[in-house]
């Protein structure tokens, strides 16, 4: 059999810990990196220069990328993450400007209840309190916001298009999405909020759709998800092992940002500031995260 009854319960109960899929009223392994789904924001492709539909979902990762107007997604995990990028010296030879890179990140956490360690020895990498962020100009409030991301991962099913204008299907393909700002709080609004208690992310799909946005000259689309509730899915051999996968793969990320962690504490790196930083009040961020 292919279903729930294959699985055994403890392992499951696990699982949804760790994971925080339930809606309330193991073994190490290397990183596995999955195809993000995002939006496509470009009218020709970066690459070859193709025409490509802009607002359609795609597959970044993947060899041939297709796109489509509308995907099936069923979230199997979801996480608050934080992640610090800068500037380098470095300029790249393709866009002329300076290289970006990773100066800190968090480990994934399930709410904003716990605490968000980071490489650097602080918490969700050094975010002041949703009081004190108040306080500061627009320009920091969003540099802060940038750092706050959403990220789910789950199952994504779509027949697209290529630039080419080849047919390509997926099926239940693993993915990983990122969402800041304006997508931000879109899953925890339109989704999570959305499901009966006690039950679990993975028990429903959403139909995902995108939406245009401009303010001023700077255009955008953000994510829409319109969950199935009246048809929950069945929890399959093959979702449980995924979820697995996922879970083994967020395991591994939380060791590497913990070591650091705590050999940043052993230098006397960590900002007791920071550490109180977090509070309740950063759950008004789900329900308001601006553009």
């Amino acid at each position: 059999m292919n279903d729930l009854t294959t699985i055994d319960p403890a392992a499951l109960q696990e699982l949804q810990a760790e994971l925080g899929t339930q809606i309330q009223g193991g073994e190490e392994s290397a990183i596995v990196k999955v195809p993000y789904l995002e939006i496509n924001g470009r009218s020709k492709h970066k690459v070859t220069k193709k025409p490509i539909p802009e607002g359609h979902f795609f597959l970044r990762g993947v060899e041939e990328e297709a796109y489509a107007e509308s995907v099936m997604f069923r979230p199997l995990c979801s996480h608050i993450q934080y992640f610090h990028w800068g500037e380098t010296d470095e300029i790249d030879p393709k866009t002329k400007k300076k290289k970006r890179k990773l100066l800190n990140k968090s480990i994934p956490i399930i709410n904003s209840r716990q605490e968000a360690n980071d490489r650097l020895g602080t918490i969700a990498c050094g975010m002041p309190s949703w009081d004190d962020r108040k306080l500061l100009d627009p320009a920091e409030q969003k540099r802060w916001r940038d750092m706050q991301n959403r990220v789910t991962r789950g199952l994504v099913t779509y027949t697209g298009k290529t630039a080419d204008g080849k047919e390509v299907s997926y099926e239940n393909q693993p993915v990983i999405m990122f969402h800041k700002n304006s997508n931000y709080s879109g899953f925890w609004n339109q989704f999570m909020r959305k499901l009966p208690k006690g039950k679990n992310l993975y028990d429903y799909q959403a139909k995902l759709t995108s939406e245009y946005n401009e303010n001023g000259s700077v255009t955008w689309y953000t994510f829409n998800y319109e969950p199935d509730i009246s048809n929950p899915l069945p929890l399959t051999t093959d979702v449980f092992q995924t979820m697995q996968v996922f879970k083994q793969s967020i395991d591994a990320e939380k060791k590497q940002v913990m070591d650091a962690y705590f050999s940043a504490i052993k230098e006397g790196s960590v900002d007791n500031a920071a550490m109180k930083a977090l509070g309740d009040s950063l759950e008004e961020d789900f329900e308001d995260a601006a553009a």
